[in-house]
């Protein structure tokens, strides 16, 4: 799988969801569940004649071939095909197979009702369309997205467990124990690490304070968009990525009053804590001797804390409760 943004212009919300769309249409391509079992030599004896001709949409299938990973949804043949479409945030029950060629071990699970803890008096539905399916860190990582913002990242283990879920949709790992997750709200971004061993979630950005931004998250409050890839280095446990704030989408008037900003970040995690700096891209030869805030998290991880002087420690915030799956 690939958890990492690709694109070298910014990602805005209105190109992500054109993106989110594009990719959904692809997955979810309506065909049964027999002629993509067949498709990847999958047996089929566990299943029924019924099983196998239904068809299943918005789904998606592992990219590698083991082991060999799908998560669907069972169509309705009853249904109207247009209410698919209108209740689409109401998917249901979402069906996984996970099949070993090495063992020829073949699971199944089914998941009437998955949902997240987006904050503490919000849930959200996880039985939206399925973006991608895979397999990592002896983990299953399902990630799925709806409209307008809603998704989560499943994760189950290699038995069809369900481990836990997050709100948001996955930027990338830092080895085993923590996925780097971003979610949108209030039309900004913001990104958490979630600490799968302790099943806790800490907001990482936007920072507060932010230097560059004043003294508030909110402190320019227009729009935030990452720009390229994030980059991750996981034996040192360092992220890095570039954003770009403007006033689009405020009006013109406005928009022509408002320099745009692009700020680079890396976060790192030292004595036990998320610590962040930020810093001009245009500066990052001078500090540091190389080119792209991917060249620092790849090659010198700790540069960054050693030469940036830290910022102030914000007030402690209170621990989020377990954002796990509800009933």
């Amino acid at each position: 799988m690939n958890y990492h943004l690709m694109l070298e212009v910014p990602v805005t919300r209105t190109c992500a969801m054109l993106l989110l769309s594009i990719a959904l249409s692809t997955v979810a391509i309506a065909e049964t569940l027999g002629s993509v079992l067949r498709s990847r030599d999958v047996p089929t004896n566990q299943f029924s004649d019924s099983d196998l001709g239904a068809q299943i949409d918005f789904w998606a299938a592992s990219s590698s071939d083991e082991p060999f990973l799908l998560a669907y949804y069972a169509v309705d043949p009853s249904q109207d095909p247009l209410s698919v479409v209108s209740s689409s945030i109401r998917l249901g029950p979402l069906h996984v197979v996970r099949y070993d060629p090495a063992t020829r071990g073949l699971r199944r699970a089914e998941f009437p009702k998955v949902s997240a803890r987006l904050s503490f008096d919000e849930i959200v539905s996880c039985l939206v369309g399925v973006a991608a399916i895979g397999e990592r860190h002896g983990m299953i990582e399902i990630d799925t997205h709806g409209e307008p913002s809603s998704g989560c990242v499943m994760l189950l283990s290699p038995q069809l467990a369900l481990r836990t879920t997050v709100a948001g949709w996955p930027l990338g790992w830092v080895g085993p124990e923590y996925a780097i997750v971003q979610r949108a709200e209030l039309d900004l971004t913001h990104i958490a690490v979630y600490d799968l061993r302790r099943e806790h979630r800490t907001e990482v950005y936007p920072p507060v304070p932010d230097a560059y931004r004043g003294p508030s998250s909110s402190g320019r409050g227009f729009g935030i968009d990452l720009v390229g890839q994030m980059t991750v280095n996981e034996a040192a446990k360092v992220f890095g990525f570039v954003a770009r704030y403007d006033a689009g989408g405020v009006g013109e008037q406005t928009a022509s009053q408002v320099k745009p900003l692009v700020v680079a970040y890396v976060y790192g995690l030292r004595d036990g804590r998320w610590e962040h700096r930020e810093f001009l891209p245009e500066r990052l030869m001078d500090l540091f001797g190389v080119e792209t805030v991917g060249e620092l998290v790849k090659g010198k991880p700790q540069a960054a804390f050693e030469t940036l002087k830290a910022p102030r420690e914000r007030p402690a915030r209170p621990e989020r409760s377990r954002p796990g799956s509800l009933p």
